[in-house]
């Protein structure tokens, strides 16, 4: 399963895909939020056979969803009348956590979808990584 990870915002939008199997995410690309967002979105999910679209809700200190939040909802309703499955996961302190990161000092939306992207897939799936092997819960698995 192939996913798209976006990290809404007023001016940016950070996007970040999957790896095939839907495991892994990888920062992808930086696009304008302007009048073109959606056909632009729906482009880039038609080319890259995107399965589901995880849209980061973004919060206050308290978890309570903010103005940007809103934003990401009516954005997220236009995919959906579009077709396209979207699902939300919250998102807290991606942009600051994606600083950290040595290669992303200045934008860091596409990092942050990543990050977004990532926790929903670790939420998702039931494998767990232990180096470079994948180990799975079920004893009866190869």
């Amino acid at each position: 399963m192939k996913y798209l990870g976006i990290d809404y915002g007023s001016k940016r939008v950070g996007f970040a895909e999957s790896d095939g199997e839907g495991l892994l995410a990888f920062p992808l690309l930086i696009a304008s939020n302007d009048l073109d967002l959606v056909r632009d979105t729906l482009e880039i999910i038609k080319a890259m056979s995107i399965d589901s679209v995880v849209i980061g809700l973004s919060t206050n200190n308290k978890g309570e969803p903010n103005k940007i939040a809103s934003e990401a909802e009516v954005f997220g309703k236009k995919l959906l009348d579009q077709g396209i499955n979207v699902v939300y996961e919250k998102e807290y302190y991606t942009s600051f956590e994606a600083k950290k990161q040595p290669d992303h000092k200045n934008e860091v939306d596409d990092a942050a979808a990543a990050l977004i992207l990532q926790r929903y897939l670790d939420k998702v799936n039931p494998k767990k990584f232990d180096g470079e092997e994948i180990i799975s819960d079920d004893p009866f698995s190869a």
